[in-house]
């Protein structure tokens, strides 16, 4: 595992849309290009356990959406699916990007919906090769967020991430695995990210 700051270290930002967006990618160029989309309400360091196995197969690509992680948080923002899926398609123009494979967790997956819609309607670019969905809220009517992600979401948000710390946050992630899974080191991790975040 590497630290949050080693993984800043191995990215860049983007100027996107007028705004500072943290980008990380690696692996050969010339490798079918797998783009990472983190879910709610963590970012790109999600991903950072698979990181080198994935950048042995792919050219991997991911960034911090608007408003997570490393990434500009401005206040008047809408933050909505359109805009950050208007980033994923930025930056992969910006490397050049045209056939690509998606990887996708919670939030990223309603992201990764907006941008298969847009390539069935014909208005996308970039074509999409195949897409994975992790865990999510696919079916809204089914989706049952936790009440830290409803306050976070909420008008309450900005206050809450200045008053919850990385143990209450990690403990709120721990009612989402089951019994037989040790969620421990992955919740502590996200709770680190986010709370750094802020």
């Amino acid at each position: 595992m590497i630290t949050l700051d080693e993984w800043q270290r191995q990215g860049q930002y983007e100027s996107i849309n007028g705004h500072q967006i943290f980008t990380r990618y690696a692996g050969d160029k010339s490798a079918p290009a797998l783009l990472l989309i983190h879910g709610y309400p963590s970012a790109s360091w999600d991903w950072e356990g698979m990181w080198d196995a994935l950048t042995n197969h792919y050219y991997v690509i991911t960034l911090d959406m608007l408003g997570f992680g490393l990434s500009d948080k401005p206040k008047n923002a809408r933050y909505l699916i359109s805009e950050q899926a208007d980033i994923y398609q930025a930056v992969l123009e910006k490397l050049g990007v045209s056939d690509y494979h998606i990887l996708a967790h919670d939030y990223g997956d309603t992201v990764a919906q907006e941008l298969l819609a847009r390539q069935v309607e014909g208005s996308a670019e970039r074509h999409i090769a195949s897409a994975c969905f992790l865990n999510g809220g696919l079916f809204p009517e089914t989706h049952k967020p936790i009440l830290v992600q409803k306050l976070l979401l909420s008008p309450l948000g900005p206050l809450v991430s200045k008053l919850i710390n990385k143990q209450k946050f990690a403990g709120s992630l721990q009612r989402i695995f089951g019994p037989e899974h040790a969620a421990h080191s992955r919740s502590d991790r996200y709770a680190m990210a986010a709370v750094k975040s802020q």
